[in-house]
């Protein structure tokens, strides 16, 4: 065979084992950190358009971890005081008064009021963020119960450990 026949079946056995290549299914990434979002070669799965954003609040966004995707809302902490606090039973559970974040290792806590009459004798609860989710106009309380938040011990920012965070700081929620 001359050099321009083995070129065109090199070309052609090529062609022929693309589709079977494309076919064969590749492992799943492991569940280690997100890809970077500027990889050329990375591309996130196709998730449907979220729903219109409430006022004061961002696009919704996709956040992809391993093969399941989290949606997240991102969320003024003036909206988020807008909101309804309910638990899993749609009853409302307190009233969103404000976000603090910790000083040292930065995790952000909802501070709810509970109990009282009128916002008096209220006790003041950290909720740290993760547990709780955004739904439309609602946030709904996750992985607690309201026994647990009744145990909770008062809020207290003795030695100043946390910072409120202002009326236009954005706080990252999931999304139900």
């Amino acid at each position: 065979m001359t050099k321009p026949a083995l070129g065109l079946a090199a070309a052609i056995t090529i062609a022929m084992l693309a589709p079977a290549v494309a076919q064969t299914s590749t492992p799943a990434p492991a569940p280690a950190a997100p890809p970077a979002a500027s990889s050329p070669t990375t591309t996130a799965p196709a998730t449907p358009p979220a729903a219109a954003p409430a006022p004061g609040t961002t696009t919704g966004s996709t956040t992809a971890t391993s093969t399941l995707s989290t949606a997240t809302r991102m969320v003024t902490v003036d909206a988020l005081g807008d909101m309804d606090l309910v638990g899993a039973d749609g009853k409302e559970i307190g009233e969103i008064e404000g976000v603090v974040e910790n000083n040292a290792d930065k995790k952000q806590f909802v501070l709810v009021g509970r109990g009282g009459f009128l916002g008096f004798g209220a006790k003041e609860i950290a909720i740290p963020v993760e547990n709780i989710a955004v739904q439309g106009e609602k946030v709904t309380l996750r992985s607690m119960d309201v026994a647990q938040l009744d145990g909770m011990t008062e809020f207290s920012n003795e030695g100043n450990t946390f910072r409120d965070l202002d009326d236009t700081q954005q706080i990252n929620l999931t999304q139900q």
